[in-house]
């Protein structure tokens, strides 16, 4: 057998908050950790995007962080890297579960022999997930955690080095200024990720103008308004396609879907009697239903952008030695503006080859 997966951690209830630590007590080399949530709603109305429910993602090795981002920037990744969306179940009704697999990509695609993550090189990883079943779906009250690592089994390969993401720098943007952010140089840039999720909002209203400077503008890769970078680039990932099982009242209330850009949603009810379905216009993962009658619809939210996370490739995804290899740079600074309305946070997350 070339591959096969290893679990890291049985089923275990994630009732009470916190975080849970893995040693990695692997040798294998892993290509993919997934890491699943699964979280029993009861009746109430949506708090948030399951994906919430883990709020951060590392792999740390001492004082080192080898890999970092939230549930939603870690599935947002996994889109981009794929091209599909991961298994996920959103529902918005009680006494059904919502399930959410979270995807860390260590290579390029699965069992990529080139990147790879080796624990054997390191002190003491750790993989280390922080959770709160409580902060998405819609009031859970039981939930549980386990964590799969797809590995390399008859198959000994030597990567070079692993993809590492992190969530590099978060600020709060004010209404039509300048953000100025200096950016690492330490390894290559496979690709930046800038993310805005705000209800109401689309990802270029928080980050409205992008503009990447070397060397203090000796060279200029990238000065555009986000949205025309948007239509150049989306059509590489194509669309994100979503579906939820949600309840409806007759009153429109507010439920969450990943996709928050160019997003349309279409579905019907499912209940035996007639009703007529509304779906409010979705902006930044936020959309209200309501309906002719109380009941339950399925639907299809399909968009771009997930969870507000936009990207910004270098160079031929599959090929390390095309990327944008800014470690031969003295400095690179990105200024970003936001548009003339804003609420909320934004952030800047770096994919980068490190080498062992």
């Amino acid at each position: 057998m070339n591959y096969r997966k290893a679990v890291m951690l049985t089923s275990e209830s994630i009732a009470t908050a916190g975080t849970k630590v893995l040693d990695f007590k692997l040798k294998d080399i892993i290509s993919r950790i997934m890491i699943q949530t699964k979280c029993m709603n009861t009746s109430g109305t949506p708090t948030a995007h399951p994906a919430t429910i883990v709020s951060k993602i590392e792999i740390v090795d001492g004082s080192d962080v080898l890999w970092s981002l939230t549930g939603k920037q870690c599935s947002a990744l996994n889109f981009y890297a794929t091209g599909k969306p991961a298994v996920d179940a959103v529902a918005y009704v009680n006494d059904i579960n919502n399930w959410t697999v979270f995807n860390i990509n260590f290579g390029r695609w699965l069992h990529d022999e080139e990147l790879a993550f080796d624990p054997t090189r390191f002190n003491n990883p750790q993989l280390k997930i922080t959770h709160n079943l409580a902060a998405g779906g819609i009031a859970p009250d039981a939930g549980t955690l386990e964590v799969v690592a797809d590995v390399f089994d008859e198959i000994k390969p030597t990567p070079a080095g692993w993809l590492m993401a992190k969530e590099y720098h978060s600020y709060t943007p004010e209404a039509s200024a300048y953000k100025y952010i200096d950016m690492p140089t330490d390894y290559p840039l496979r690709a930046l990720f800038l993310q805005y999720l705000y209800g109401g909002q689309a990802p270029h209203n928080g980050i409205y103008e992008i503009r990447l400077s070397e060397e203090n503008d000796k060279r200029i890769p990238i000065d555009d308004l986000t949205w025309d970078l948007l239509k150049y680039i989306l059509d590489e990932y194509g669309r994100y396609e979503e579906d939820v099982v949600a309840t409806t009242s007759t009153s429109s209330v507010t439920h969450y879907v990943t996709p928050t850009y160019l997003t349309h949603l279409f579905g019907n009810d499912n209940i035996a009697a007639d009703s007529y379905v509304f779906f409010g216009q979705s902006f930044g993962g936020t959309v209200g239903i309501d309906a002719s009658a109380a009941g339950v619809v399925r639907f299809r939210a399909s968009g771009y952008c997930p969870h507000g996370v936009m990207p910004i490739p270098f160079g031929d995804k599959w090929m390390p030695e095309k990327w944008y290899d800014v470690t031969k740079l003295g400095s690179l600074e990105l200024r970003l503006k936001a548009d003339a309305t804003v609420g909320g946070t934004a952030q800047v997350i770096t994919e980068q080859l490190r080498r062992y």
